[in-house]
């Protein structure tokens, strides 16, 4: 057995139930007999999207659990853990923001670029602007093994 860092989707109306956590990517888990690493580091944040309600949050180390599972996540081939990576195209913002997504339908690329976007409430940059409205200088999708 293996301690993962976890999270719960902040969204009151998910269909996800109460008790799912989604699971975060940390490279070489703990044994669950081991004492949960100090991770992440104080001033931590991750934009994480539920892949069920499609609803994004702001996570920070305040929200991140240690959970028992028989496997790694690195090893559990029916998930992949998602970084897209957007550069606002509003004229003279050039702000770069990261989301994340915990995917279990093996997504390419442009289909994670564009779940990104569809995302409620709608995907803002650094500085506030509406990622589907400004529209995107540069956008990149890679699958990650850490946050």
């Amino acid at each position: 057995m293996y301690l993962q860092p976890v999270v719960r989707c902040k969204n009151p109306d998910c269909p996800m139930p109460s008790a799912a956590r989604i699971r975060l990517p940390y490279p070489n888990p703990p044994s669950t007999e081991a004492n949960p690493p100090n991770w992440p580091a104080d001033g931590w944040q991750l934009r994480l999207i539920c892949r069920e309600c499609d609803h994004w949050y702001l996570y920070e180390k305040k929200d991140v659990q240690w959970a028992p599972f028989t496997r790694p996540l690195e090893e559990e081939t029916r998930f992949d853990f998602l970084r897209a990576e957007l550069e606002c195209g509003e004229p003279g913002c050039q702000s770069r923001t990261r989301w994340h997504v915990l995917d279990n339908s093996q997504m390419s690329e442009s289909e994670a670029l564009e779940f990104v976007l569809r995302a409620d409430p709608v995907a803002v940059c650094e500085n506030g602007h509406p990622l589907s409205i400004s529209g995107t200088a540069t956008r990149s999708a890679e699958r990650v093994s850490s946050v």
